[in-house]
């Protein structure tokens, strides 16, 4: 009776390891920003995985900020896309699609360094691509704009 005992409990213990994983699913704010911070064992295989979802369907840009301790992410990945630059914990991405329905898949790859518990926070922004039609409208608007002021300025 022990011995069931004692495997249900190892069996639960083996189920609650993958709950302190990295890999998280991270709601984004009204305003397109979210913190996130690796929890648990990070960058356990070389990489982890963040999930963002609450984005509407349209094209955006994600700039994310991060800073750490005894880590080194060495790279980034947002739906398969490459960060475009990495300089100073800055990574960015941009013109990515988002339908509205699955999240935004972001791949942290590194290692942890020696010395002490490893660590990192960051922070996600998203920023939304006009559509051509918005800046048709706008050089509409300039044009109509400069059309008054010179025929204001020759009256």
């Amino acid at each position: 009776m022990k011995l069931k005992f004692l495997v249900a409990g190892a069996m639960l213990a083996a189920s609650a390891v993958g709950a302190f994983a990295s890999d998280q699913l991270v709601p984004l704010d009204a305003d397109g920003s979210t913190y996130f911070e690796g929890k648990g064992t990070i960058l356990d295989g070389g990489d982890d995985v963040i999930n963002f979802n609450n984005l509407a369907a349209g094209t955006y840009n994600f700039t994310l900020s991060y800073s750490g301790s005894f880590v080194n992410i060495t790279d980034a990945w947002l739906n398969g896309v490459h960060a475009t630059s990495s300089t100073g914990g800055v990574f960015s991405f941009g013109f990515l699609q988002s339908t509205g329905n699955a999240p935004f898949s972001l791949t942290l790859v590194g290692t942890t360094l020696g010395g002490g518990v490893p660590k990192y926070s960051g922070e996600f922004q998203v920023t939304a691509v006009p559509e051509p039609e918005t800046y048709a409208l706008m050089l509409a608007g300039l044009g109509a704009v400069g059309f008054m002021a010179r025929r204001r300025k020759s009256a």
